[in-house]
């Protein structure tokens, strides 16, 4: 009998953060499932995915990423849902994984209420009825979603606070969730912040005081008071100049709330700021932190945000990691770029990267690369899978060679038959098509060199026998290959780097 690895997914659309723990729909779902796998197989291994808070408009869940990178890793050949809705409610997503990703994968998908199984329905397609759900569901979800902008768009046009959670400094109202009022503790800091800056400090030198000082981080704040609950990256929370420059230019302090500043494509798509005159602009709605001249003076002082667009995305970052503080290395343009460690000011470790060069690190990672990929058989297998795919690039080539040359066979001969019929008084005129058979040449010319270069790549590729030496020739650093391969790279120094390499199961 075969062994089944299962995997139950959970999902609800809001979190009860109050309660800190799981909402009873969840508990329900969980308990649905369990029981239902305990009466239904006999030999398993059984996983929990939840997604407590989360859409199912799109597939952004760090639950569902999680249970999709283990399906792609084979790691589990069952999925049990409680409905279609908990798995997605895009019908056409939902339909593309039911009909054509988990079956390719061998994956058996379960829906329980809407009594689904994708074993009954080995090849051929699902019903009508399991079809005509999902599209339910999606317009269901497309529907409540717009009711829900509209509700909240009706509130903020009566300057109504809507967010769920309330601002650094702030607190909802118990009388009224739609009112702020101030939070002393959290309030006493902001006006430092504010004191600080005016005195001159910048965002850094104000982060990096904080803390010395072991003054609380907004997250702390937020565990203490039973808000949240997280762990963090390193040993500890910092402030960053990050959180200190959110809270200086933020309105919020001087009793204004900005609504409307961000619009959407479309339901379960990405936020997209909208111009500064659309943003709608609330004054006098609470009781200000920060009297408004001050608030004025510390924008006169402030400079304007760097567009993130321009800065260019290196491979490496990303993987690259400060072995100090834990936290990402920041990549740093110019003639000599470098990696540095961002928070090294702020944090008041002196330990933390201080510049790593960015030519280094490249050729270092290719170098350790070649050795991991020669030691695991890598090379060998790449340098086949090259060898297969530039032959088929060149079959599809002269393929296009042949076309053009039937292409110029047939415009000479319709140029022939032209001639003739000028000639022979049919017709009046006749316009060569010399112009366009030159042109047809001219590219057939550049194919038979791309041709010709790729034959000779082939060869030597064919000819090669020692992979090291390929994967000296051929490798080139790009993001795909960082991503594939290498978990994260821990940087002390340039003499002290550690690469974490990902597991074989992760790279399949």
């Amino acid at each position: 009998m075969k062994k089944y690895q299962i995997a139950m997914y959970i999902r609800l659309s809001k979190e009860d953060d109050k309660k800190r723990c799981e909402s009873n729909s969840i508990t329900m779902q969980r308990i649905l499932l369990q029981r239902f796998v305990a009466e239904h197989f006999s030999d398993y291994d059984l996983l929990a995915f939840c997604d407590d808070g989360y859409t199912g408009t799109n597939f952004e869940r760090p639950g569902m990423q999680n249970m999709l990178e283990m399906v792609r890793n084979s790691e589990i050949n069952c999925i049990v849902v409680k409905d279609f809705s908990r798995f997605a409610r895009d019908y056409i997503k939902l339909g593309s994984y039911l009909e054509q990703i988990f079956p390719f994968m061998g994956v058996r998908f379960i829906s329980v209420n809407d009594n689904y199984d994708s074993q009954n329905y080995q090849g051929s397609i699902a019903d009508i009825d399991v079809n005509f759900k999902n599209l339910l569901y999606d317009l269901y979800s497309k529907d409540l979603s717009q009711k829900v902008r509209s509700s909240l768009a009706i509130r903020k046009e009566k300057g109504q606070y809507v967010s769920a959670n309330s601002p650094f400094g702030y607190e909802k109202d118990p009388e009224d969730r739609h009112a702020l009022l101030i939070a002393e503790d959290e309030a006493e800091i902001v006006r430092q912040i504010f004191s600080l800056t005016v005195e001159g400090y910048t965002s850094v030198e104000i982060a990096k005081l904080f803390n010395e000082n072991r003054v609380k981080t907004p997250i702390e704040f937020k565990i203490e008071k039973g808000k949240t609950s997280r762990e963090p990256k390193g040993e500890r929370f910092l402030w960053s100049n990050s959180t200190i420059c959110q809270i200086l230019r933020n309105e919020i302090y001087v009793g204004n709330i900005v609504q409307k500043k961000y619009e959407k494509d479309f339901v379960g798509g990405r936020n997209h700021i909208k111009p500064r005159e659309e943003w709608m602009v609330r004054y006098n709605h609470h009781e200000p932190i920060i009297d408004r001249n001050v608030f004025d003076k510390v924008q006169e002082g402030r400079g304007k945000k760097r567009n993130p667009q321009n800065t260019p995305i290196h491979p490496l970052v990303g993987k690259m990691v400060c072995g100090c503080c834990k936290k990402n290395l920041s990549y740093r343009k110019g003639l000599n770029p470098y990696f540095t460690c961002h928070h090294r000011y702020s944090s008041g470790m002196n330990d933390c990267v201080d510049q790593i060069n960015v030519m280094f690190m490249e050729q270092y990672v290719l170098y350790k690369m070649q050795e991991k990929l020669q030691a695991d058989g890598e090379l060998e297998k790449l340098r086949i899978e090259a060898m297969v795919r530039i032959d088929k690039e060149i079959k599809e080539l002269k393929n296009k060679r042949s076309l053009l040359s039937a292409r110029i066979q047939k415009i000479k001969q319709q140029n022939f038959e032209a001639y003739q019929d000028y000639v022979s008084g049919k017709t009046d005129s006749f316009h060569s098509g010399e112009i366009m058979v030159k042109s047809i040449e001219d590219e057939r010319t550049g194919l038979n060199d791309d041709i010709r270069e790729m034959e000779a790549v082939y060869t030597k590729l064919e000819c090669g026998h020692d992979s090291l030496n390929f994967g000296k020739r051929f490798a080139v650093l790009s993001k795909e290959m960082i991503e594939h391969y290498i978990d994260k790279i821990v940087v002390y120094d340039e003499k002290h780097i550690e690469i974490f390499w990902k597991e074989k199961a992760d790279m399949a």
